[in-house]
Formats: structure tokens, C-alpha cells, sequence
């Protein structure tokens, strides 16, 4: 809850670091093929260490990460992913070798089947 300046306490609009955006939108991040494994979770806490973007839960499958953002802040996330490195073999390389955007439905579509390979693969209560 927020108060107004004229007093009356109103709901927020949505969070601070997404400008009080409360639509969303998605990226894929495609891993980079040159890693020697899997940084599904080192691209996740990246992505929410900006302050702008996270990935939501079921957002990983076949070396694909999706996070969401809000539409008024998703390029600058997309610039920043895309300055994410990690040191393989003494150099520094991109973390991931794709950002593509999605919409709302699309993004959403994607959860929808990550969820159900999960619970295809470890069932419902896993």
C-alpha cells in the first residue's frame, strides 16, 4: 500500500525497479553452447541481482532460462544480460548466446509447458 499526497491510501501500482509497471513481458535466454555446463541458476540470480527482471518458477528446460520483466524497463535488461560473462579456461565469455522477446502469452504459454514436462518427468506433488 501506498499513501497518496492527498492522503487516501491506495494500492501500489507495482514494484519500484520496474517503474510501477505491473504488465509483464518475457525474454528467453539461450545458454551459451561453449559452457562447459549447465548456469541456470548463476543466469537467474544475475538477472534478479539488476533489480529489473527474474525468473519465475518452471522458467528453465534444454538450456533455456525465461525471465520477465516489465515492459518499461525490458531492453535495458536485455542490454544487461547480455554483458553477463563468466570465466571459462582463463577468459571471459557471454553467458548466454541469445535474448529473444516474448509477449505476455507467449511468456506464459512457455511456463505452462515447462510445468508440464516437470510433472510429466517428477510428478504432480514432487
Amino acid at each position: 500500500m501506498a499513501r497518496d499526497t492527498d492522503g487516501p491510501i491506495k494500492p501500489c501500482t507495482g514494484l519500484v525497479g520496474h517503474g510501477g509497471d505491473t504488465e509483464r513481458v518475457y525474454q528467453m535466454l539461450t545458454e551459451n553452447p561453449d559452457l562447459p555446463y549447465r548456469h541456470a541458476a548463476f543466469l537467474a540470480t544475475k538477472v534478479r541481482s539488476t533489480g529489473i527482471g527474474r525468473a519465475p518458477r518452471f522458467s528453465w528446460r534444454d538450456g533455456k532460462l525465461l525471465v520477465e520483466s516489465a515492459p518499461s524497463v525490458v531492453a535495458e535488461l536485455a542490454c544487461r544480460i547480455e554483458l553477463i560473462t563468466t570465466t571459462v579456461e582463463d577468459r571471459q565469455i557471454p553467458a548466454v548466446a541469445s535474448v529473444e522477446l516474448l509477449t505476455a502469452e507467449a511468456g506464459r504459454a512457455v511456463l505452462a509447458e515447462n510445468y508440464a514436462a516437470y510433472v510429466a518427468e517428477y510428478g504432480e506433488n514432487a
